[in-house]
């Protein structure tokens, strides 16, 4: 694994320190994939954060912080210490890690972001009057030796808006929105498909927009812990969903060798669910696995904040 380029882990670890929040969630109601999109990212990502959801002065009893690399290194300790966290960072389809660090005299924030590296677009996941284009090349290894070795899958997450900070330390997890399509390659001159649904699981995490805003955000460190903790309990209380989720034949499908091309009309799935963040994920086969080797989100009627823009 290399050190990545993506800004997102940096200025989200920038805002979690001004807001006093440390979590996947961001203020401004954007999650990690949605913040890595919109700047510039591509590929398959993932986000491990460390920090509190209060920041402590010298009135809370504590001593300021110590140099950097000595807290970083204990940040990583801590990392490697929870078996999630681990994952992301032993998990062999990572190949770059952006990392955000930000600090004041008692408090710190640090965010590692990780990506793949299989992919290159030649035309990003882009929608236009309801039709979704995409179009690019694999690499490291990815190749379609089949066209059916190209899955793409499409989630929605409804329009994102800010959110207070007693919603967002109210929060454990993160899911990738709700499956809303499976994309397929249409068939041969009569030939027809007999089967124009597919049943999807979706485990989602508790949402902070469930939260009520005027909710007070914590007034201690050990308060925050404790938001933290129910939360966490609360993720793991969350029932498994089973959905029926529509397939899409494109009109367009092209996966040969490393080179692929899609076209699909989304239009009846932009009409059910309206405006939000329509995320669009590639898979591919890594190694022996079938893996996600990109994730794309689009803001479909939505403006995103120009916070994370790479030409702001």
């Amino acid at each position: 694994m290399v050190l990545g380029s993506n800004h997102a882990a940096q200025l989200h670890a920038e805002a979690s320190l001004a807001n006093c929040t440390a979590g996947h969630w961001g203020i401004d109601g954007l999650k990690p994939y949605m913040r890595y999109t919109l700047a510039g990212g591509y590929q398959s990502n993932s986000e491990n954060v460390s920090g509190s959801d209060y920041c402590v002065t010298s009135i809370d009893g504590y001593r300021p912080i110590g140099p950097i690399e000595s807290e970083a290194f204990e940040i990583v300790e801590g990392f490697m210490g929870s078996p999630g966290h681990r994952d992301n960072i032993l998990d062999k389809s990572h190949k770059r890690v952006s990392i955000g660090l930000a600090w004041d005299k008692y408090n710190i924030v640090a965010v590692q972001h990780f990506e793949g590296d299989y992919i290159e677009y030649d035309l990003v996941p882009t929608i236009r009057d309801g039709v979704l284009g995409i179009a690019g090349r694999s690499k490291k290894g990815v190749r379609f030796t089949d066209s059916t070795d190209l899955g793409i899958q499409v989630y929605y997450d409804p329009p994102p808006y800010a959110l207070t900070r007693g919603q967002v330390s109210r929060t454990y997890c993160y899911d990738g929105g709700m499956p809303v399509a499976g994309l397929r390659e249409p068939l041969s001159l009569g030939w027809f498909y007999d089967e124009h649904q597919i049943f999807d699981t979706y485990h989602p995490c508790p949402n902070p927009y469930h939260v009520d805003s005027s909710a007070p955000g914590p007034q201690s460190d050990e308060e925050a812990h404790e938001f933290w903790q129910r939360a966490y309990y609360e993720s793991e209380k969350q029932p498994e969903l089973t959905l029926t989720v529509p397939w899409v034949t494109a009109s367009e499908w092209v996966a040969s060798g490393d080179t692929f091309a899609v076209t699909a009309d989304l239009n009846d799935v932009l009409n059910e669910h309206g405006d939000g963040v329509y995320t669009v994920v590639l898979w591919g086969i890594i190694g022996a696995e079938d893996l996600p080797i990109s994730e794309y989100s689009v803001f479909h009627g939505v403006t995103p904040p120009s916070t994370y823009s790479i030409n702001p």
